[in-house]
């Protein structure tokens, strides 16, 4: 298939959306404990573009970022997360030994030139979390993060420190108010974590902090008591532009465009939505299989980069809201859906 000129590849690539965006707008009014850790705060998620990027974009498949979950479900409900982990309850599990072949066979064949972050969800609820790390680490030679938002932080410490010091990068997320009685649980949680770790590792160049609580988020699905559905503004390029998480998702034995659309029939199998006429068209969306022929993983590349129809179910002028907010009553525990 053609392939994007260099001129369009780095006019779209320089386009792309994502949190390092929307993060440049946040305000930054915040009371936090651990502010005498200034030094673990880091402005940037994406990592600089390679002197050599559009050379290897000819050569092979090529994204800027892959997103891997560890577990779907958390143990937070989030309002606006771009992972739909407000309706996937603690035991949303997915399938560990597909998911290892499916890292085992799709690095080989592709470039991800920023980074895999293998996340959740909250990926430290799942028991073999480091068993997903550690395959990421044996197929991939870039930088790789593992989130986490805290709750399970420090029970996890050995083994995360370890990963730490093979060069991983601990991205701790805190969505909770400090002030608030969980939220005060979470901060104790990273101040142990700090004290363990402190010693072991280098912090600094390993451990990254973000207080999303703090921020502005919108809603990805539009809320109707205990339903959701999607925006339909008929506005793709706008919905695009207005993407928090534009990055491929490795799940299920496919690539997918976006966390949205890669969790999506778990997300309404929750709702009780699988069989609402809003959500079909954007259940006739399938990822890419990670052994399809070469040329599709070309194309899945390249629909990386750019507004796609499955966009319309996202805000185009969304509203926005603190990211503290908590929602109530609509996790439920949904395993993985299997396409074949």
């Amino acid at each position: 298939m053609p392939r994007l000129s260099s001129e369009k590849f780095y006019e779209t690539l320089n386009n792309l959306s994502g949190t390092d965006k929307f993060n440049l707008q946040q305000p930054k009014k915040r009371n936090s404990p651990l502010k005498k850790y200034n030094g673990l705060y880091k402005k940037k998620s994406v990592s600089p573009q390679p002197d050599n990027l559009y050379q290897l974009y000819l050569e092979k498949p090529t994204i800027r970022v892959l997103n891997i979950h560890a577990h779907n479900g958390c143990n937070l409900a989030c309002k606006g997360c771009n992972h739909n982990s407000p309706f996937l309850a603690p035991g949303s599990s997915l399938n560990v030994d597909m998911m290892i072949e499916d890292i085992e066979t799709i690095l080989p064949r592709i470039n991800v030139w920023s980074h895999i972050s293998v996340l959740g969800g909250e990926a430290l609820l799942e028991p073999r979390c480091e068993e997903i790390l550690t395959a990421v680490e044996k197929n991939y030679n870039g930088r790789i993060k593992l989130y986490s938002n805290a709750t399970l932080l420090y029970e996890n410490r050995e083994w995360i420190v370890k990963h730490m010091n093979r060069g991983v990068k601990l991205y701790v997320t805190l969505h909770l108010n400090p002030l608030s009685k969980s939220g005060k649980i979470l901060y104790k949680n990273v101040e142990k974590f700090i004290k363990y770790a402190k010693d072991k590792t280098e912090l600094e160049d390993h451990l990254h902090l973000s207080e999303p609580w703090d921020e502005s988020w919108f809603d990805i699905v539009k809320h109707e008591g205990d339903k959701i559905y999607p925006y339909n503004d008929n506005n793709i390029d706008q919905s695009w532009n207005n993407c928090t998480c534009p990055n491929p998702q490795l799940y299920s034995g496919m690539i997918w465009k976006c966390p949205i659309i890669a969790y999506l029939r778990e997300t309404i199998s929750s709702t009780g939505q699988l069989d609402d006429p809003a959500w079909k068209p954007y259940l006739q969306y399938l990822g890419t299989p990670v052994d399809a022929p070469i040329e599709d993983l070309f194309e899945m590349a390249d629909q990386t980069l750019t507004p796609h129809k499955m966009c319309n179910m996202c805000p185009s002028n969304p509203k926005w809201h603190f990211a503290h907010i908590q929602l109530k009553g609509v996790k439920n525990k949904v395993g993985q859906f299997l396409h074949t």
